[in-house]
């Protein structure tokens, strides 16, 4: 299967890669495919140069041992090994097609090329002299030329001027610019191709030293690979990089009670859980008919009132008489007069806020790691090596689990390193295993630095891990008052690994 991304660049590579033409880079595409992602193959018999060149060496690195056994079962790798090779082939095609010996004599043809008949005519011995220093007889019969032109041109410039002379030179001038061209661009071609095996040897064996560092790191590393990627931008590792690792990594491998210490700590919060709580604000809108008495639209109905605007006639009839007018009178007083009942309906809109609060309970994600490493005088030995050993073992827990860690190497000062770019970050990392101050204690400052990642945002949640023997007894109050503090406010835990029969017990009570 051909990943998107992958796709998209081999369209790319096809339609812009300024390499031969399109169907020659089409070809290199379907080569490719057939060598790295097992695509069946169906090219036709091809006899460019330059094709031929790319095709071998596409052989070459597919003859890679171990290559097939990385890519079988990594697709990330396997595309971007096959990316690599995509660049490499536009670089290294532009850089030798633009760059050789021969620019002032292909220059210098050109200017040939366009020189008129006429000024031909008292030039062409320079032409021939030229030709006959850069090109031996069996390459162009310099003497043929030279005798035909001198006669050809005797009889155009002579007192007769014989008409056929001038297309006669035309023709021969042509001739021998085309052998000229012809022979230069074969040195062109046989220079080129002499740079770009040069340039093949060059990547492959780059190549080649890149999967067998791999294919080591795999096997020394895991997961560091999973983040180390394939860089072909990023040097070689250092041999003694390498061996410095693979000494701890034999370590930690031999001492299974510091990798069960390293698994111990990465697993202190998987009982932590928290509160989650959300903030639900919801708006209900309502919609209904509902009666107006200040509007009058429809007969509904008679009802007893003392509305005036609204009576019967046969109340008002009423008033017509002395003798019944006091019964009206009587009527208005005591509301009952017959009246419309009047009656309209309105949609009324109406709203309904509310905010619901709701809960749940999480289980808290693992922080990153904060480990300071004693390399003071008294450390070293068996010590120094067991702390750093098990610095690898918890810096491949945090990895494995997606942590970041920053380290602290302290005696009477510190030196720091923040993995927070593995790929990036291992001969650092090599560097900082091998390091050593062999001088006195001084706890303050590593915890002060353990403090500052604390306030920032990458580390906030952090663990706190101080590998030591505990040989020390002045330590800053208020770098523990800091320690406190986080450890009563922000739920920070700080883990001692003591490497002594002698600490001072009341820093590691604290």
């Amino acid at each position: 299967m051909i990943s998107e991304k992958l796709g998209l660049e081999y369209e790319r590579f096809i339609e812009f890669g300024e390499l031969l033409d399109r169907k020659m880079r089409q070809y290199l595409v379907q080569y490719l495919q057939h060598k790295f992602q097992g695509v069946p193959l169906d090219l036709p018999t091809l006899k460019e140069d330059y094709f031929l060149y790319f095709q071998s060496a596409l052989d070459d690195l597919a003859a890679i041992p171990n290559i097939h056994d990385l890519l079988g079962n990594q697709q990330m790798l396997q595309e971007r090994i096959i990316l690599d090779t995509l660049r490499w082939l536009r670089k290294t095609y532009q850089k030798v097609k633009t760059k050789h010996p021969y620019q002032q004599e292909l220059d210098r043809l050109g200017n040939w090329a366009i020189t008129p008949l006429h000024v031909f005519y008292g030039r062409w011995s320079i032409l021939i002299s030229y030709l006959s220093q850069q090109y031996s007889k069996e390459e162009i019969e310099i003497p043929f030329f030279r005798h035909q032109f001198q006669q050809l041109i005797d009889e155009a410039k002579g007192k007769a001027k014989t008409p056929e002379a001038k297309p006669k030179i035309e023709m021969l001038l042509t001739d021998i610019l085309a052998q000229w061209d012809a022979r230069l661009h074969a040195k062109i071609l046989a220079f080129q191709l002499q740079q770009l095996e040069k340039e093949r040897e060059t990547f492959i064996e780059l190549m080649e030293a890149k999967v067998t560092e791999y294919k080591q790191l795999t096997q020394l590393l895991n997961p560091f690979t999973d983040y180390l990627g394939w860089d072909m931008s990023r040097s070689l590792w250092q041999k003694a990089s390498f061996d410095l690792l693979n000494k701890y990594h034999d370590l930690l491998a031999d001492e299974q009670s510091l990798q069960e210490l390293a698994d111990l700590l990465g697993s202190m919060r998987e009982a932590e859980i928290e509160i989650e709580e959300r903030r639900l604000e919801k708006t209900i809108v309502k919609q209904e008919w509902v009666k107006d008495e200040f509007s009058k639209a429809e007969i509904v109905g008679i009802h007893e009132s003392d509305d005036l605007n609204n009576l019967l006639s046969s109340e008002i009839s009423l008033l017509a008489d002395e003798d019944t007018s006091s019964i009206f009178l009587k009527k208005y007083v005591d509301k009952g007069l017959l009246s419309f009942r009047y009656e309209e309906e309105k949609l009324v809109k109406s709203k309904d806020n509310w905010i619901e609060i709701q809960q749940g309970i999480r289980q808290k994600e693992k922080g990153p790691f904060i480990v300071c490493v004693d390399t003071s005088e008294s450390m070293r030995g068996r010590p120094e090596q067991v702390a750093k050993t098990l610095c690898l073992g918890i810096l491949k827990m945090a990895i494995r689990e997606n942590r970041r860690a920053y380290l602290i190497n302290f005696s009477i000062g510190i030196k720091t390193l923040d993995l927070y770019d593995i790929s990036n970050s291992m001969d650092e990392l090599a560097a900082f295993l091998g390091m050593s101050f062999y001088g006195g204690t001084d706890i303050s400052l590593p915890l002060y630095e353990a403090v500052r990642q604390l306030q920032t945002e990458n580390y906030e949640d952090a663990d706190v891990l101080v590998i030591s023997d505990f040989i020390m007894y002045k330590v800053d109050k208020r770098v523990l008052e800091d320690i406190r503090h986080h450890q009563q406010n922000r739920g920070t835990q700080f883990h001692s690994l003591t490497l002594s029969d002698e600490p001072n017990l009341s820093l590691i009570h604290i």
